[in-house]
């Protein structure tokens, strides 16, 4: 299983930064409101101190609380540059961001990663973007009614799915 040393520090911190980008694209796909919004945000965590407890090396070494840091002050300057313009349009680019993100970590463990890896590595992403998608109903009215998961949130689950989509893999 590889470790940090056997990336590149741009590799690293895709590697880092791309399960909490897919996160956040799930999480600002919906329709939540506010407080939803912030349930499904928190939701990732416990994905996360899963990963710090994995059999996977590479998964334990992404989840310290110092890679999380570095990973949320990624997220803290992708929103800087987010900002401005429609919420609509942010959140397109955030979810173009996060695919594009975790297509090149995939494609980074394709090559420098063991086959472990890369299936730890996935798995952990379709993991964390499905509970983020569902933490918080949708649509619903003092907790009644809604949906658990909205159809943002399923067509961008759909998208990660085809990311994730092994095709093409050595």
């Amino acid at each position: 299983m590889a470790d940090k040393s056997a990336f590149t520090a741009e590799e690293w911190e895709t590697l880092r930064t791309a399960p909490q980008l897919v996160s956040l694209a799930v999480a600002t796909s919906g329709a939540s409101g506010l407080l939803g919004t912030m349930k499904e945000a928190f939701s990732s965590s416990a994905a996360l101190v899963e990963a710090m407890k994995s059999d996977n090396a590479l998964l334990r070494a992404i989840s310290t609380r110092e890679e999380i840091a570095e990973a949320q002050q990624s997220l803290r300057d992708i929103a800087k540059e987010s900002r401005g313009g429609d919420f609509q349009q942010t959140k397109e680019r955030i979810a173009t961001r996060a695919l594009d993100s975790l297509r090149a970590a995939l494609d980074t463990l394709q090559r420098k990663g063991s086959p472990g890896d890369y299936d730890a590595y996935s798995a952990f992403v379709k993991s964390l973007a499905t509970r983020v998608a569902e933490a918080a109903k949708e649509g619903s009215f003092l907790g009644f009614g809604g949906e658990r998961v909205s159809e943002g949130e399923r067509q961008m689950l759909a998208k990660l799915d085809s990311a994730l989509a092994p095709s093409g893999r050595a």
